[in-house]
């Protein structure tokens, strides 16, 4: 044998050199032979991988026939009395392993492990400092990202690196941890504002999570589905009359209007804080060296912003404005809120909001339209007038601190009614019931049952204000915001508590404060720099597929698929804006 013959490299090669007994003369039984005493007298001085391969060789030639037949069996039986869990793969390494031993006297070389070195470019030590310079360099908002763009356009150029190079967002990953560097998360503060009857009630929370999961209490609450069904009825009646966008650029579909329709354009509100120490949460960062980050969430700014499909913002271009130098450039209200700045925000800024920014921009925009405003289902923007017909606000007898409200009708006639007394005082309930005709002798103010707030539609006369709260005057008034509205020639809706994923606005807020947390400098002046910056960083075609969800999400609860299930379909079936029927098939089986 020549034993500076080389090794083949192809496994196949190998294989097919014994097909031809010729070619390779030799005892097959010596060789079987020395192969059992070498197994029995050198089985210590052996590694395990050798021995195992050497004797799985000598169980598979011991099983061929005596024409050196029946290989594929006798190196099946091999496999499973020497390894554990062998297959196919294990067998035809043995008949690989068998027949180059055979013919070189010795095992095939195993390369694992004995490939070509490389050096990573992040193990020179002038190139790791390059990169820990750099980082310490942005302050605790390193990416890998960022990180990547560095490399590429920075790090390789000055390193003398001609051709353009790049790496994968994984790569610069694997080199921070490299550099010691692992991304951690802060705990941060946060002030949660709440409004309880026109009350603000200010909440410190500390976050020691920063993932928060789907939120489902009250979503399936009876009343909240009861009222979903109702916002889902009336806002599908207005939308045969709503412009539709479809396909990856969101383009335009007019719809279909009768002789006397007018289109009817959505438009969404909501409000939102930015804080300026409200930075990114988690950071890149050495294990304990987590950057200094200022106590408490700092000074705020408080948004309140109007969206649409049609345009986005609800804002006049500079032409526009200059033809319609009245009305005001854009609907979007900022507030300082505190009680040593600008105070909190209450409905009497919403309805001056609306009134003299948002109906006049809109009906600059589009004169031929109706608008719907969608806003949340909150206390504050069910606030009524001071004058409005609410019976909880009455007393029972004449006077005292109740106010006066506004005349009413009342009856199959429509029969006037004041609601004060000819001195100017306000009438009582007793009296207003005596007038029509509702007065039973021993009514009480309240019941305990109506002060324990225990709902039942078959108590309705137990007390004054019960009675009264069910007459049909009380019963049809409107919110403050909602009349405001409806005078101008609007329309208005609430969504669903709990179903922040129908107003599409939300998510807007989500892109706006991302963009605020990367470039959050921990300042005042940096803030009031980045939160207009950050909402018009959020483009026309983005907010249009925001809504589009938002009406996915709709369709699905409109059609009887809720929870998870909703979830998972409004995700999966992110390009429609209404789920298909084989689709709604399939997720009902």
């Amino acid at each position: 044998m020549n034993k500076h013959r080389s090794t083949p490299i192809d496994f196949e090669e190998v294989l097919d050199d014994m097909e031809d007994e010729d070619q390779n003369p030799f005892n097959l039984n010596e060789k079987i032979e020395n192969l059992k005493v070498e197994l029995k007298n050198q089985q210590k001085s052996m590694t395990v991988a050798e021995y195992n391969k050497k004797r799985a060789i000598f169980e598979y030639l011991t099983r061929l026939d005596d024409n050196g037949k029946g290989k594929m069996k006798a190196s099946t039986e091999a496999v499973q009395l020497v390894f554990i869990g062998g297959g196919p793969y294990k067998a035809r390494s043995i008949r690989y392993w068998a027949n180059y031993w055979l013919q070189y006297n010795h095992l095939p070389v195993n390369h694992q492990g004995k490939h070509k070195k490389t050096i990573r470019l992040i193990d020179d030590e002038d190139i790791a400092e390059k990169c820990h310079i750099w980082i310490r360099f942005q302050g605790g908002t390193t990416t890998p990202l960022k990180f990547k763009e560095f490399v590429e356009n920075k790090l390789l150029v000055d390193s003398g690196v001609m051709r353009k190079k790049t790496i994968s967002v994984a790569t610069a990953t694997r080199w921070l941890n490299v550099l010691g560097y692992f991304f951690q998360s802060q705990k941060q503060g946060k002030i949660n504002y709440i409004y309880y009857n026109d009350k603000l009630i200010i909440l410190i929370l500390i976050l020691f999570t920063l993932k928060i999961g789907t939120y489902y209490d009250g979503h399936e609450r009876p009343d909240v589905v009861q009222y979903r069904q109702i916002f889902l009825d009336k806002i599908y009646s207005y939308e045969k009359n709503m412009a539709k966008y479809e396909g990856e650029n969101m383009e335009r579909t007019p719809p279909t209007l009768g002789p006397n329709d007018k289109e009817v354009i959505l438009v969404t509100h909501d409000e939102c804080v930015f804080y300026s120490n409200d930075g990114k949460r988690g950071v890149w960062a050495k294990s304990g060296e987590l950057p200094l980050r200022k106590k408490g969430n700092g000074r705020s700014i408080m948004v309140s912003e109007f969206l649409s499909e049609e345009c986005g913002r609800l804002k006049l271009n500079a032409q526009q404005h200059q033809e319609n130098p009245s009305v005001p450039e854009e609907a979007r209200t900022y507030l300082q809120p505190g009680k040593d700045r600008e105070g909190f925000w209450t409905s009497e800024h919403l309805i001056e909001q609306v009134k003299t920014k948002v109906i006049p921009i809109f009906e600059t925009l589009f004169p031929n339209c109706i608008a719907l405003f969608a806003f949340d289902n909150s206390s504050n923007h069910a606030a009524f007038k001071s004058d409005a017909l609410v019976a909880s606000r009455m007393n029972l007898k004449p006077g005292g601190k109740q106010p006066k409200m506004r005349d009413t009708v009342f009856g199959l006639n429509n029969q006037h009614q004041s609601m004060v007394n000819e001195n100017g005082e306000p009438k009582g309930m007793k009296q207003i019931l005596i007038e029509r005709g509702l007065w039973k002798n021993g009514l009480n103010a309240d019941c305990q049952l109506c002060k324990d707030k225990i709902d039942d539609i078959n108590r309705i006369d137990c007390c004054a204000r019960r009675i009264i709260s069910l007459q049909p005057d009380f019963l049809a008034q409107r919110s403050a915001l909602e009349e405001v509205i409806l005078e101008a020639g609007h329309k208005c809706i609430f969504y669903p508590k709990f179903h922040c994923e129908l107003n599409y606005i939300e998510r807007y807020w989500g892109a706006a404060k991302r963009y605020a947390r990367e470039n959050c400098n921990y300042s005042w002046s940096g803030l009031q720099c980045t939160v207009p910056a950050a909402l018009e960083s959020v483009n026309i075609i983005t907010i249009r597929k925001f809504a589009r969800k938002a009406w996915r999400y709709m369709d699905l609860y409109r059609k009887g698929i809720t929870g998870k299930l909703a979830e998972y379909a409004a995700k999966k079936y992110k390009s429609h804006r209404c789920i298909p029927d084989y689709v709604l098939a399939e997720l009902n089986k």
